[in-house]
Protein backbone atom coordinates (compact mmCIF):
# COMPACT_ATOMS: atom_id res chain seq x y z
CA UNK A 1 0.00 0.00 0.00
CA UNK A 2 1.52 3.81 -0.79
CA UNK A 3 -0.25 6.80 0.12
CA UNK A 4 0.34 10.13 -1.90
CA UNK A 5 -0.60 13.60 -0.46
CA UNK A 6 -2.09 16.14 -2.52
CA UNK A 7 -4.23 19.55 -2.01
CA UNK A 8 -6.51 20.82 -3.88
CA UNK A 9 -5.73 24.88 -4.30
CA UNK A 10 -7.71 28.02 -5.80
CA UNK A 11 -6.76 28.07 -9.53
CA UNK A 12 -6.33 31.64 -9.39
CA UNK A 13 -4.26 31.54 -6.25
CA UNK A 14 -1.79 28.15 -5.19
CA UNK A 15 -1.40 29.70 -1.88
CA UNK A 16 -5.16 29.07 -1.17
CA UNK A 17 -5.90 25.78 -0.49
CA UNK A 18 -9.17 24.02 -0.31
CA UNK A 19 -8.34 20.65 0.66
CA UNK A 20 -5.55 18.03 1.71
CA UNK A 21 -5.77 14.61 0.57
CA UNK A 22 -4.32 11.45 0.56
CA UNK A 23 -4.26 9.12 -2.54
CA UNK A 24 -4.15 5.62 -1.09
CA UNK A 25 -2.90 3.04 -3.62
CA UNK A 26 -2.81 -0.41 -3.40
CA UNK A 27 -2.09 -3.18 -6.37
CA UNK A 28 -5.94 -3.77 -7.20
CA UNK A 29 -7.48 -0.43 -6.45
CA UNK A 30 -7.26 3.69 -5.22
CA UNK A 31 -9.23 5.68 -2.58
CA UNK A 32 -8.54 9.20 -1.77
CA UNK A 33 -9.42 10.93 1.41
CA UNK A 34 -9.90 14.52 1.77
CA UNK A 35 -10.38 16.75 4.75
CA UNK A 36 -11.35 20.40 4.09
CA UNK A 37 -13.62 23.01 5.89
CA UNK A 38 -16.74 24.47 4.20
CA UNK A 39 -15.98 28.11 3.10
CA UNK A 40 -19.59 29.01 3.65
CA UNK A 41 -20.56 27.17 6.75
CA UNK A 42 -16.64 27.09 8.07
CA UNK A 43 -17.73 23.04 9.05
CA UNK A 44 -15.05 20.16 8.73
CA UNK A 45 -15.86 18.21 6.30
CA UNK A 46 -13.99 15.13 4.86
CA UNK A 47 -14.63 13.11 1.69
CA UNK A 48 -14.00 9.61 0.24
CA UNK A 49 -13.28 9.24 -3.06
CA UNK A 50 -12.28 7.21 -6.47
CA UNK A 51 -8.94 9.08 -6.22
CA UNK A 52 -7.50 12.42 -6.34
CA UNK A 53 -8.82 13.38 -9.81
CA UNK A 54 -12.42 12.37 -8.43
CA UNK A 55 -12.20 14.53 -5.78
CA UNK A 56 -11.11 17.67 -8.16
CA UNK A 57 -14.08 16.77 -10.17
CA UNK A 58 -16.43 16.53 -6.94
CA UNK A 59 -15.13 19.90 -5.47
CA UNK A 60 -14.03 21.48 -8.87
CA UNK A 61 -17.92 21.52 -9.81
CA UNK A 62 -18.45 24.19 -7.10
CA UNK A 63 -15.05 26.02 -6.63
CA UNK A 64 -12.38 26.70 -9.23
CA UNK A 65 -10.22 24.01 -8.44
CA UNK A 66 -6.81 22.06 -9.65
CA UNK A 67 -4.60 19.39 -8.18
CA UNK A 68 -0.99 19.96 -6.67
CA UNK A 69 0.57 16.66 -5.63
CA UNK A 70 2.78 17.12 -2.74
CA UNK A 71 5.40 14.97 -3.86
Amino acid sequence: MEGRLFTLVSADDETMVFAWGLQITTPTEQEAVTYCRNPVTNQTVFGLHANAESALRRYGATFQLRLVWED
